[in-house]
């Protein structure tokens, strides 16, 4: 009787730290870290994180990475390619065009910062 209650509660112990596990490693999600759904999403603390290809951080592997990453990723992409048929007209209007357009690249140039630096940085 009594090797029966001592293996129940081995057996116990054990079953419980594999629960515990888990969700202990859970709560280490930050960029870079390693992930395995694409597109899954994680909420710790005000950050939100999704699992994906991080677009500047190599080797290219899924790691959670700040949503805000993508978000940025895909507004830089839209606003280079808007750069370039903007370039063309703006140099019609003169220096006023000219103005804009260096403008727009110092956004430009600061959106990349801060995505390098900031939100898409491995580790932050």
């Amino acid at each position: 009787m009594k090797f029966r209650i001592l293996a129940i509660s081995v057996v116990a112990v054990f079953g419980t730290s594999a629960v515990v596990i888990p969700t202990a490693q859970a709560s280490t999600i930050k960029n870079g870290v390693q992930c395995t759904k694409v597109n899954a999403t994680k909420k710790v603390g005000a950050m939100v994180y999704r699992c994906g290809k991080n677009p500047y951080v190599a080797p290219t592997r899924l790691t959670w990475t700040l949503r805000d990453c993508f978000t940025a990723n895909a507004l830089l992409k839209s606003a280079k390619s808007q750069y370039e048929g903007f370039k063309d007209i703006a140099k019609l209007a003169g220096a006023d065009g000219e103005k804009t357009i260096n403008e727009l690249q110092a956004s430009i140039t600061g959106l990349e910062n801060m995505m390098k630096n900031e939100a898409c940085k491995k580790g932050a």
